[in-house]
């Protein structure tokens, strides 16, 4: 049965990087994760340590950080030396007595209000970040979780094979002494021989499968793709205790919408920083000018100068300046606004497909486990008795054995699926989910 690589719903991830949240929720990624296996908690743990997608989106946060209080600083003050009044007959400082050395400081306040918003803009781009780390690494608990449940898979794949490879080395025993005895025709020999042959193939594709596995593992935890992973927890039955009405109510704690939500927030400032800039900005300037003692026959000793001094930009040019900002700013707010609804529509719609995937994956795993699967090992068990004592033709003892295969192989796909569409469920709803006794031993 070939192997079928998930898709992840990443429709959001790309705008994280572009907005500021709002709020906190306690992170996935963040709890205590109990409901895993023991060695899977350690896998999850590795992961989130040493993940370099991860390790990316923490260092993105630790920046945008520590932009909030530059946000809002005062521009650097200007200092300046000036020769003021300079005769440009003799280039002397001590001819006229308005010729003076100055040294002039200014500083640059914005109106009222301006600082705090910007430093709330950037702080909510701040909060945009720490929101796309909690993304990511939900993200990366999600694949791991399915790459541990795909290597069990693989393993319980390889076991059963290798129960069919004896099966069948026991009917070639089989068809071989009723055929040396004149019982058996040469046809069930050799088709048992072909088939246990088949099963060799498989057994070296499971092997394959289970070495990509473990590297998958390896690269979500940074390490060498040859490290070793222990075999995983086997892949039992589990049952379905989770209402979808809860799951729709708890999607709005997803990081990708919180980060939504905050876009829309931030924008609201950043429309308001907009129109601050109808008021003007002051700067203020200090100078102090040196004058020297006036050359003979003067000789008079003249006193410095202090200078002081408030301007004021003019914001005259509401029509192309001004009134376009805020119509920008205006519409990247309602932009922000449609973006939440369609993610909550498009979270809405995933959380009720991983459901309902879910719903029919339960029904069968409890039908391949109680029914289809015991009915099929006792019908191979009793066509083998027959065929042994020559009442059964050696066709419905391969079509039983096959049967018996097939429906294993496919209990456990259909568990696997589970517990992959269970961790895609957790990421999307940005929780863990109660996970009841079933999932590991």
């Amino acid at each position: 049965m070939a192997y079928k690589r998930r898709h992840f719903p990443v429709t959001l991830v790309p705008i994280l990087c572009l907005i500021g949240m709002l709020g906190s929720s306690t992170p996935l990624w963040a709890q205590n994760n109990g409901n895993l296996p023991r060695d899977l908690q350690t896998l999850v743990a590795e992961a989130l340590k040493a993940n370099a997608e991860v390790r990316q989106m923490s260092s993105l946060h630790t920046a945008s950080r520590e932009a909030i209080k530059p946000a809002g600083a005062l521009d650097d003050p200007e200092v300046a030396y000036i020769m003021k009044d300079v005769p440009t007959d003799t280039w002397a400082l001590n001819r006229e007595d308005m010729t003076q050395q100055m040294v002039e400081l200014s500083q640059k306040f914005p109106f009222f209000g301006k600082r705090r918003l910007r430093s709330e803009v950037a702080e909510e781009q701040a909060r945009s970040e720490k929101f796309a780390y909690h993304e990511k690494a939900n993200e990366v608990r999600s694949k791991m979780i399915i790459a541990y449940w795909s290597l069990s898979l693989y393993h319980a794949n390889f076991d059963l094979t290798q129960k069919n490879k004896q099966f069948w080395e026991q009917v070639v025993r089989v068809a071989e002494t009723r055929y040396g005895v004149g019982q058996g025709q040469q046809a069930d020999v050799l088709q048992a021989q072909v088939e246990l042959g088949s099963y060799l193939d498989r057994l070296f594709q499971w092997t394959q499968k289970q070495e990509s596995a473990r590297a998958d593992i390896n690269a979500l935890r940074s390490q060498a793709p040859h490290t070793a992973v222990a075999r995983p927890q086997p892949l039992t039955p589990r049952t379905l205790p989770l209402s979808l009405d809860n799951l729709l109510a708890q999607a709005d704690s997803r990081p990708q919408l919180q980060a939504l939500k905050a876009l829309i927030a931030k924008q609201e400032k950043a429309v308001a920083l907009a129109r601050k800039e109808y008021y003007p900005d002051a700067t203020v300037s200090l100078a102090y000018g040196i004058r020297q003692t006036l050359a003979p026959p003067i000789n008079q000793k003249q006193p410095d100068m202090f200078t002081g001094r408030v301007m004021f930009n003019l914001p005259i040019w509401h029509g192309s300046k001004i009134e376009p900002k805020i119509r920008e700013e205006q519409a990247r707010q309602n932009a922000a606004k449609e973006a939440h609804q369609s993610g909550f529509n498009q979270l809405s719609a995933m959380i009720k497909d991983r459901y309902a995937k879910l719903q029919r994956l339960a029904k069968q795993v409890t039908l391949y486990d109680h029914g289809i699967v015991p009915q099929a090992r006792q019908a191979s068990a009793a066509a083998l008795a027959s065929y042994q004592v020559g009442t059964l033709d050696f066709s419905q003892v391969y079509q039983n054995q096959i049967a018996v295969y097939n429906s294993e192989m496919q209990l456990q796909e259909y568990m696997k699926d589970f517990e992959e569409n269970w961790a895609e469920l957790e990421w999307l709803v940005g929780q863990e989910l109660p996970r009841p006794p079933g999932g590991k031993k």
